[in-house]
């Protein structure tokens, strides 16, 4: 029997039966796959249609929305520029009324847009947004909107340039019933609090500005601790930590805007978040934040770190405050040459303790925190020139200890303590004004432009502490530069008077009952001559006076005068040689005020008549003056006519203002004939004033000739009917008149000026500039301007005590008197000498040239 193994895997499986298979056409199998995709590619082709109709739409509806919200914006910007707050509530959402009614006061501050608090001057864009400036988010539902949109700043830099710089402001809209709606944002506007801490600085600032506020957090602490290793006695404490809140309420925009804000707020400030501010589109947008935000954290570290009392003596912590942001390159130093020079031109005497005490309310809005104050009145330049003085000197304490001395109410004590005991008050003003000076163009020039005149100035002054007028005559040489006191214990109780600086009038009077008594001497360096001596009662309404008449032509006038209703009447007028001015010479009697012809030969003599008709009566019915040419020999008197204003133009030419048939006129005449030639009349002045200024009627003031060009004639005339109507608010015109060679009509009308001034006008000795002078009602003073008639330019204003300039002969120099110093001055070079005296009260200040 045998075997034969077999395994499980040799075995295998039993296969079942097999299934016929039966076969599919092919071409069947093509055909339904095609179908299939056909209906597929035009299932999509469906799709996209549909699809690109839906965007197309939603494209269309997306730029009317857009549209439609530029159009909105760009009203609200409009309203927003010209503070308009019935037009700008009427796109403003009522959703929250808290939020919009600092919306309005925003506004009404001109805070919406503009940052003067920062130093910023919003620049309005000169034609409308379009849809390439703004970015415009949309929600889905197209019922709320986010604008992104650029306005311009002119800033000032560090440097002290001035620049233009971009910043993106961010303004939310949602849809009304009507129209889009200027709108507060939602909750989730601002998201999430972040909060950055530093060595010295803790920030705390919204998550949508966390890509500037990060930055910012970083540098401003870095400030700090720049603040404390560079500004000496600033004791910054290890422990030191302040804490800074970016707030997302618009309300921190208007408490930035207050003075105090950054004086009290301690170690804890808020400032506006960047996004309510102004985002930086670049780098120098970004440097133009930092630098906002660092003037407002440094004072806020100083006022805390000097234990501030806010707010005493406001300006000079604020010149303090900005000698040190300048240190720490936040700001520019405002002080420039030209500031230097005009507060010499304007007579600043040195003295600023009366701004020692000024307070927040007088001063302009924003006068602390912005960085340049356009000040109209340059007290703080003067508070800031000091400041630089102090500093200057070797003796001072450091800004931040003078800052800590201001709890001293007296100025001349905190000066003392700053100056570390070497203040001398009677000195100390007249070095500042060296300072000021030596800071000018002028003071910094090696030599002058022309070489000084060579001659004296003379000044007379005066005090009035005895109830009674008590001159003091002084000469300064040129050439040596050196004061000395003339008629030194010579007269007590004097008046001085003078033209030339060499011949003096010296009045002393005696008040006593019954009878005022008078002295009058004239007096040179060399002799004394009685001229009078006289009693008078002590209730008499009358007077007497002497006084040089002429500075060239050497004459002394005596004017005897009676008080009635109010008003000064001659009594009798004569005039005497200087060379024999005693009683006992020769007197040429007058029945008027004389004035010189050109070589001094000749005088035109108006007589003044008595007042008959009322104050208010026209001019003309008002009685005319007199006039009569007299030879000073008295061989030649004789009648030229009436008017109101008499002038020379040469030495045998003459013109009135008189009274015409269609009223007043000007005219000229020759001597002996004195036949009138009509130059032009009222008519023609008004006719060269625009329409809508051109007042009823002019009165004829002065008339000034050229002393080089009796062609050239200055005309001042000013409005009204009556000759006592004349106030200071009133308007005057000044006229230039350029006449023919032979002078007999009139060529040219020039009107140079027109607006509210008084005082003198005329021309330099020689002929280049046109003075004009305007009186101040409130004090002794007058406002001087000088037209260059080879440039066409009109200097700044030149304030003096005296009321004239004293010039030169050749017109090269003149004088400015102030206070406590003197200005030579060559104005065609713009040049100034500065020469301080110190002298207080001088008005009358004589240039003496040496031939």
């Amino acid at each position: 029997m045998s075997f034969e193994w077999r395994t499980d895997e040799d075995d295998g499986w039993q296969e079942g039966p097999k299934r016929e298979k039966t076969a599919v056409p092919q071409s069947f199998l093509r055909r339904r796959w095609r179908f299939l995709l056909v209906a597929l590619l035009g299932i999509a082709a469906v799709w996209f249609v549909v699809q690109w109709q839906i965007n197309q739409r939603v494209a269309t509806a997306t730029v009317e929305v857009e549209s439609e919200l530029l159009n909105t914006h760009n009203f609200v910007l409009r309203t927003a520029v010209e503070q308009d707050e019935d037009l700008f509530k009427s796109n403003l959402s009522g959703r929250d009324p808290e939020w919009g009614e600092m919306q309005k006061t925003l506004l009404n501050e001109g805070l919406l847009l503009n940052r003067p608090m920062l130093g910023w001057q919003h620049v309005p864009a000169p034609d409308p947004l379009t849809e390439e400036d703004v970015t415009i988010t949309l929600d889905p539902t197209f019922n709320a909107a986010e604008l992104l949109y650029p306005q311009t700043y002119a800033v000032q830099i560090p440097s002290g340039e001035t620049e233009m710089v971009t910043l993106q402001q961010t303004a939310v809209y949602r849809l009304g019933e009507r129209r889009w709606l200027y709108s507060p944002p939602l909750d989730d506007f601002w998201g999430d609090w972040i909060t950055q801490g530093g060595d010295y600085l803790t920030v705390a600032y919204p998550a949508r500005d966390r890509e500037v506020a990060a930055r910012l957090a970083i540098h401003l602490d870095q400030l700090v601790g720049q603040m404390c290793a560079e500004l000496v006695d600033l004791n910054c404490d290890d422990d030191l930590r302040f804490h800074l809140r970016l707030d997302t309420d618009p309300e921190s925009l208007l408490e930035l805007n207050k003075i105090e804000t950054m004086l009290t707020t301690g170690l804890r400030l808020e400032l506006p978040a960047p996004t309510l501010v102004g985002l930086p589109t670049d780098d120098a947008g970004y440097e133009v934040l930092y630098q906002a935000y660092g003037v407002q954290l440094a004072t806020a570290v100083i006022a805390h770190q000097i234990e501030y009392d806010c707010c005493r003596h406001q300006l000079f912590f604020r010149a303090l405050r900005d000698h040190q942001l300048a240190q720490l390159d936040l700001q520019a130093w405002p002080l420039t040459e030209e500031m230097y020079s005009q507060a010499l031109t304007n007579g600043f005497d040195g003295d600023v303790t009366r701004h020692w005490t000024r307070r927040w309310e007088e001063a302009p809005p924003q006068f602390l925190q912005v960085w340049v104050v356009k000040d109209p009145d340059p007290i703080w330049q003067q508070v800031y020139m000091l400041i630089e003085f102090l500093t200057a000197q070797e003796a001072t304490v450091s800004p931040t200890e003078m800052m800590r001395l201001m709890d001293r109410n007296s100025f001349h004590g905190w000066a003392r303590d700053v100056l570390s005991g070497n203040y001398y008050q009677n000195v100390f003003a007249t070095q500042f004004l060296e300072y000021i000076y030596a800071q000018t163009s002028a003071g910094q020039l090696a030599e002058p432009p022309i070489p000084l005149p060579k001659g004296s100035i003379t000044l007379v002054c005066e005090n009035y502490a005895n109830n009674g007028p008590e001159s003091q005559v002084f000469t300064f040489d040129l050439s040596t530069g050196d004061w000395t006191e003339r008629f030194a214990g010579q007269f007590t109780d004097v008046y001085v008077t003078t033209t030339d600086g060499e011949h003096f009038v010296v009045s002393e009077y005696g008040y006593d009952v019954p009878d005022n008594t008078y002295k009058f001497s004239l007096v040179t360096e060399d002799s004394v001559q009685l001229l009078e001596e006289a009693e008078i009662e002590a209730q008499a309404e009358h007077g007497i006076n002497y006084f040089l008449i002429d500075k060239v032509a050497g004459y002394l006038m005596r004017y005897e005068y009676e008080f009635r209703d109010g008003q000064t009447y001659p009594v009798s007028m004569s005039l005497r040689q200087l060379d024999c001015a005693s009683d006992n010479c020769p007197e040429i009697p007058l029945d008027g005020w004389p004035i010189f012809s050109p070589d001094r030969r000749l005088l035109l003599v108006r007589v003044a008549p008595e007042l008959t008709a009322s104050a208010e009566s026209a001019v003309s019915a008002e009685p005319q003056n007199e006039f009569y040419v007299l030879s000073l020999d008295g061989q030649l008197r004789q009648s030229v006519g009436q008017g109101d204003v008499g002038f020379w133009l040469t030495e045998d030419t003459y013109g009135l203002a008189t009274m015409g048939s269609n009223g007043w006129e000007l005219v000229t005449a020759v001597l002996p004939h004195n036949q009138p030639r009509f130059l032009l009349n009222e008519a023609d002045l008004l006719a060269e004033i625009p329409a809508e200024e051109r007042p009823d009627n002019l009165i004829i003031n002065q008339v000034m000739v050229n002393p080089t060009n009796a062609q050239e004639t200055l005309l001042h005339a000013r409005e009204g009917v009556t000759s006592g109507s004349f106030g200071p608010d009133d308007p005057s015109y000044l006229f230039k008149l350029t006449l023919t060679a032979d002078l007999a009509s009139v060529d040219e009308i020039e009107l140079l000026r027109m607006d509210s001034f008084s005082g003198v006008v005329g021309f330099s000795p020689d002929g280049r500039f046109i003075i004009v002078g305007n009186y101040g009602y409130s004090g002794p003073s007058v406002t001087w301007y000088l037209l260059d008639q080879e440039t066409g330019q009109t200097s700044e204003p030149i304030i003096t005590q005296g009321y004239n300039l004293s010039w030169s002969p050749d017109g090269q120099w003149f004088i400015q008197d102030t206070d406590n110093y003197l200005l030579l001055t060559a104005p065609a070079y713009e040049y100034q000498h500065f020469i301080p005296h110190g002298f207080d009260s001088c008005p009358q200040v004589i240039l003496s040239v040496d031939e």
